[in-house]
């Protein structure tokens, strides 16, 4: 039986547009994320910074804080926005996977081959869905295959009852073969799909 295999993949990015898309939406939440704190831990300290009825004293005590905050905060942010984008890729590389995996699967579907299932990662998402996607593969197959079967008796059967008309007139036999030709072309749109030679439930992933 052949399969869409879903363990060996060279890379992480099987889906540029929507996993592109999906890192650039995590970096704007962290970066409006870091705007917020930004201004609620700096914002107080600049007041109290620029507010001449302080002491000095004061004074430098706030620009001693904005100073520590600017060393622990940024480079803390840097490393925590690199950590976020790899695990971004990372993660949603268990949901653009399969959907590259569908994407392949239904290709092969709009071709005529229903012979394979679709397989992701034991760790990948959307099992559910490849269940589904499956099922509907070999219901398709399953019955595509009976109306291989029924279409072949078909032909055979419009055959014999040629065989013992052979007395009918002219149109009557153009009639049958009309028919036939009608028959034929059934039992070639049938067998133009690749069926599954044995149905199988499907392998653990």
């Amino acid at each position: 039986m052949k399969r869409i295999p879903g363990k060996r993949r060279r890379s992480y990015i099987v889906n540029k547009s929507l996993q592109y898309r999906f890192l650039a939406t995590i970096i704007i939440y962290f970066f409006i994320t870091i705007a917020f704190l930004s201004v609620y831990l700096f914002v107080p300290e600049i007041i109290q910074f620029e507010d001449e009825n302080l002491s000095a004293q004061d004074r430098a005590a706030a620009a001693d804080r904005i100073l520590v905050f600017h060393s622990r905060i940024w480079p803390a942010s840097l490393v925590l926005m690199c950590a976020f984008g790899i695990h971004s890729i990372l993660f949603f590389h268990r949901v653009a996977g399969p959907l590259y995996r569908f994407h392949k699967a239904f290709e092969r579907i709009r071709e005529g081959d229903l012979s394979f299932q679709v397989r992701i990662r034991k760790k990948d998402y959307l099992h559910t869905e490849v269940g589904i996607i499956n099922e509907m593969i070999g219901e398709i197959s399953r019955r595509l295959k009976r109306m291989q079967t029924a279409s072949l008796e078909a032909s055979r059967s419009w055959g014999e009852i040629e065989k013992k008309l052979s007395d009918w007139k002219e149109a009557d036999k153009e009639l049958l073969a009309v028919h036939r030709r009608q028959i034929e072309a059934l039992a070639d749109a049938a067998r133009s799909f690749q069926l599954r030679e044995e149905e199988q439930e499907p392998e653990a992933p």
